[in-house]
């Protein structure tokens, strides 16, 4: 048995197509409403379906570019009808077709919650009051005495709504909700009730879907990374280097990831990695020891048709890997260079032994969806960055900081290593010892004397000239958003802006451990690589996956700022109201929808959780799902479709991309990206790249009085619905500004 999906480029698609499996036990393929230019090239392949399902999508079954071939599925007449059912723009386009019209709610239902009333007969037999999750600004009316008819409707502010339609002599059905949401009820017994008319319908004019043709391109399933690259190059992959990994540990309470930084000499870095868990519900934090001329750099900017291999360490030359080796994709590159990287050895509850650690930044997300990114201008100092910046990391330091445990690792044989491995675990342990029991005389030093560089004699107090977004032009950008909402290209819009700060040549580790201090967070990092500096105080996992492959995201939607009468009884009712958990669970669903694509087993957690931090409340849902590593997917699979992350874009993800960069006007960068890490031993973790602050050390701004000034930027933002208010909006994005600006403020 076979379903045809044809999907309007939304982000709930794979949640419905998920839905339609469950329910019928039939094989769902995708196609896009552009795959074919026309209904002509479509028609020979339907015989081979059972069934056809139109999904949800932005715009109008009014705008060509919006609907592709779906008007014309509806209009199909004689031996090529069968049997179809439309969700959301589906049911509009059915109406449309037919003689009805498509117009504007007066008020806009995305994310919102409904009862709906029904005939409880077709589509609804059986099915009694449900609550269901609306996505629209558009709605359809149906012809008076026409051949499609109103089988159920919700009534609310905008008066009677169609929310379910069948039409009277054809298979044709449509609901206007989402069955699929997260939050809908009824959605298996909707799509039951279609699947059994549809078989009823099939058997009853003997109607056997025949198999698919040989020219049928589409795919029941995606291919993962390793399988596309195996099949460009015809299954010869080449063997991996399967490394041992060597590891000492310590039981080391007392001593805090910072304190390890500084034992193995971050503030003499130019180049150093951590990740580390400030706060809960964080556990481990890893610190990356990168040794010149020996860790290697992989940097790419997109668009480009090579990526860069260099080492750290100021004089090594750069060599250029062509990617159209790779079918012009980073990510198989990637997949490939950790698939000829497995180890073994390393300890069970160590979550990294070694690996990939690095980000890729908002606009890597944005070209994987085929979308071009603006024309890159050089002005104001800036050149052309790179958007993914990794190290592959053999060194490393974990740090439990649930149990105290320290773990000193190594990818490097001994010959190559030294006594790395040993004299690291001494120098910890001396700070373990200490730790528990104070000496009388200091401890030595624990890196050579150097000379003390110039902002380490600055004046503790900083004096940074902040650029902040304009107030009237964000205010205003809030209610463009909202136009695009109420025309129904998008349901929801993470509105960002940058602020700019310029800042006299300041210790970055000072300025790091000022930020965590202020507003420590569970997926902080401080991070110096190929001449970038980011420092992050994220409250946000994106993404984990286990080395069996079980996936979690964590989005975070809904914000409310801590003052001294705020409890968090009191933050929970402003979180709960419908403006807030709509906010969520349009990302929820994105998410879903994003871990649908390859996952099994999807299912919630946590579902609209109020959750305490440093300066903050905040809504959180958590979502699970499954790789199967036997099929050859892993967790990197999934980011490298889920980017770039569905809580700073909004629903539907690219066409909401599209509106916010012609809002937005310049790019992200490195905000909004994600950071984190591949482990050689198969696990993954990756933050939302929020409440951080980044500069690239070879921009400099010149003061009036002639002195340079190193260039920082923050991003912050919040998601724009229709029942947003541009000026709470203006409030929000400053809350969470001011929650990373403070650290480039008072006193260390």
């Amino acid at each position: 048995m076979r379903i045809l999906l044809i999907d309007a480029y939304d982000s709930f698609s794979q949640n419905l197509a998920q839905l339609v499996t469950s329910a019928t036990g039939a094989t769902v393929y995708t196609i896009r409403i552009d795959d074919f230019a026309d209904i002509s090239l479509l028609k020979p392949h339907l015989p081979s379906f059972d069934a056809v399902v139109i999904g949800p999508g932005p715009g109008s079954p009014e705008v060509e570019a919006d609907i592709g071939v779906v008007n014309d599925v509806w209009k199909l007449s004689g031996e090529d009808v069968l049997p179809v059912f439309g969700v959301c723009l589906g049911l509009q386009s059915l109406v449309f077709s037919h003689g009805g019209r498509v117009d504007r709610l007066g008020t806009v239902k995305h994310g919102l919650l409904n009862e709906i009333a029904h005939t409880g007969e077709g589509l609804f037999e059986g099915v009694g009051k449900i609550n269901v999750v609306r996505y629209h600004s558009l709605h359809g009316i149906v012809e008076i005495g026409g051949d499609v008819e109103e089988i159920a409707w919700a009534d609310d502010e905008n008066g009677r709504v169609v929310m379910g339609v069948r039409h009277v002599s054809k298979p044709f059905w449509g609901v206007q909700y989402h069955p699929e949401s997260v939050c809908s009820e009824g959605g298996s017994e909707i799509v039951g009730n279609f699947w059994k008319m549809a078989t009823d319908w099939n058997t009853s004019r003997g109607r056997v879907a025949k198999a698919l043709r040989a020219d049928w391109k589409g795919q029941s399933r995606e291919k993962s990374l390793m399988e596309l690259q195996a099949n460009s190059e015809r299954g010869k992959l080449g063997g991996s280097q399967k490394v041992e990994v060597r590891t000492e540990d310590i039981y080391g309470k007392g001593i805090s990831a910072s304190r390890i930084c500084e034992i193995v000499g971050v503030e003499e870095a130019d180049e150093f990695i951590l990740l580390e868990s400030a706060a809960v519900p964080g556990r481990f934090s890893i610190i990356g020891v990168l040794t010149p001329g020996l860790t290697q750099r992989i940097s790419y900017s997109c668009g480009d048709n090579f990526l860069k291999l260099s080492y750290t360490g100021g004089n090594s030359s750069e060599t250029e890997v062509d990617l159209r080796d790779y079918g012009g994709s980073i990510w198989r590159f990637l997949a490939k260079y950790m698939d000829q990287r497995t180890a073994t050895g390393g300890r069970d509850d160590s979550p990294f032994w070694g690996g990939l650690v690095g980000y890729f930044n908002y606009e890597t997300g944005v070209s994987s969806l085929d979308i071009p990114i603006k024309p890159r201008k050089e002005v104001e100092g800036m050149k052309r960055r790179s958007d993914v910046n990794l190290a592959f990391v053999e060194r490393s330091i974990v740090l439990d900081g649930q149990t105290g445990k320290i773990y000193v690792q190594t990818l490097l044989p001994s010959a190559a290593d030294g006594n790395w491995l040993e004299s690291t675990k001494r120098r910890l342990q001396q700070e373990a010892d200490m730790a528990i029991t104070p000496a009388a005389t200091p401890p030595p030093e624990p890196s050579p004397k150097r000379p003390r560089r110039s902002y380490e004699t600055s004046p503790p107090k900083l004096s940074p000239v902040v650029y902040k977004p304009d107030a009237e032009k964000y205010m205003q950008n809030v209610k463009t958003c909202q136009s695009y909402l109420s025309t129904g290209d998008s349901y929801e819009l993470c509105l960002t802006a940058t602020t700019k700060i310029h800042l006299e040549p300041t210790n970055p580790w000072a300025l790091y451990r000022h930020l965590c201090a202020r507003n420590p967070a569970p997926y902080a990092s401080y991070f110096r690589l190929s001449k970038a500096t980011l420092l992050s105080s994220s409250p946000e996992r994106f993404l984990s996956w286990s080395r069996t492959g079980a996936c979690q995201l964590c989005p975070i939607k809904g914000t409310v700022k801590k003052t001294p009468t705020t409890t968090y009884d009191s933050a929970s009712v402003i979180l709960n109201t419908p403006k807030e958990r709509a906010e969520n669970l349009m990302i929820v669903d994105l998410i879903r929808h994003d871990l649908h694509r390859l996952a099994t087993d999807v299912s919630m957690e946590k579902l609209m959780v109020v959750e305490e931090y440093a300066s903050v409340y905040q809504l959180v849902s958590v979502i699970t799902g499954s790789v199967d590593p036997q099929d050859g997917m892993t967790g990197f699979d999934v980011l490298a479709r889920s980017l770039p992350p569905g809580s700073m874009t909004g629903a539907p993800k690219k066409r909401s991309i599209e509106i916010l960069q012609e809002i937005e006007e310049t790019e992200r960068g490195i905000y909004s990206g994600v950071l984190g890490y591949w482990s050689v031993c198969g696990a993954g973790d990756w933050n939302v790249i929020i409440r951080s602050a980044f500069r690239y050390d070879d921009e400099v701004a010149t003061a009036e009085d002639g002195s340079q000034k190193e260039v920082w930027r923050i991003g912050a933002g919040g998601a724009v619905t229709a029942l947003s208010g541009p000026k709470a909006e203006w409030e929000e994005m400053d809350v969470k500004l001011n929650s990373t600006l403070r650290a480039f403020v008072g006193d260390f």
